[in-house]
């Protein structure tokens, strides 16, 4: 067993970190100097996510298996975050570059499983007070912040919601493709774009 990484392997990890390096570079430059909206356009909803590693056919196989599961338009489904990128957005995280332990965050734009969420939410009435601890926290942020911005981020409440279980089988399913190998996929649903 080598306890010290090869030659090629250490010139491996210099050179995608270059490459990294290089792409976060020119978000920023971008960042700066061009519009939000091309921003966007051109390295979140038109850019094959890191992930994929260039490969758009692959991405589109697997964008079009998981909205089908979950029941969306494969257009409203967009892989985010470090996935997407190949380096977190994330000031808190030090614009971190992904990596083995990174997850999967997607958003998905869907105004009918907005509505039913936010529908659900609003009336849970005395089922409230049988949430675990960490359900009802999410439940006031939502309540106090991410509903007024058109927002439901369901990784501590979609078990609740009542397309939870069709959800979560089909994360569960996805995670388990390449090339997401079994990392956790969570998801923001947006109202609209």
């Amino acid at each position: 067993m080598d306890f010290f990484p090869s030659i090629d392997n250490v010139r491996q990890e210099k050179t995608y970190e270059m490459s990294l390096y290089r792409i976060k570079e020119r978000f920023f430059a971008d960042l700066r100097n061009r519009p939000l909206s091309f921003v966007f356009s051109k390295w979140i909803l038109e850019k094959t996510p890191y992930i994929f590693s260039g490969n758009k056919i692959k991405e589109i196989e697997w964008r079009e298996r998981l909205s089908t599961e979950l029941e969306v338009d494969s257009h409203s489904l967009s892989i985010i975050g470090s996935a997407a990128l190949g380096f977190s957005l994330n000031p808190n995280k030090n614009f971190r570059y992904y990596d083995k332990i990174s997850d999967i965050d997607i958003a998905i734009i869907s105004h009918h499983h907005f509505e039913i969420g936010w529908n659900y939410l609003r009336s849970l009435g005395a089922d409230y007070y049988d949430l675990s601890r960490k359900q009802k926290v999410s439940v006031e942020d939502h309540r106090t912040r991410l509903i007024y911005w058109g927002t439901l981020a369901t990784d501590n409440i979609l078990s609740m919601m009542p397309f939870g279980k069709l959800w979560f089988n089909a994360l569960q399913k996805a995670s388990k493709d390449d090339p997401v190998n079994n990392r956790d996929i969570n998801v923001r649903l947006y109202r609209d774009h």
